[in-house]
């Protein structure tokens, strides 16, 4: 299976770039401020039928 999705091919610097953004993407998530996260009102997409508009 890890072959039909090229991951057979992967390098040692493949790997270590991935490492990498994978620790630059767990320190941006860990840097939001969802502590003061509520839920909100109303959606963020307000959805409304084609036409008349």
């Amino acid at each position: 299976m890890a072959a039909e999705i090229g991951l057979a091919r992967l390098t040692e610097a493949h790997l270590q770039e991935l490492l990498r953004a994978t620790r630059a993407a767990r320190a941006r998530r860990a840097a939001l401020p969802v502590a003061t996260l509520v839920p909100a009102d109303e959606p963020s997409h307000v959805f409304h039928p084609g036409g008349g508009r």
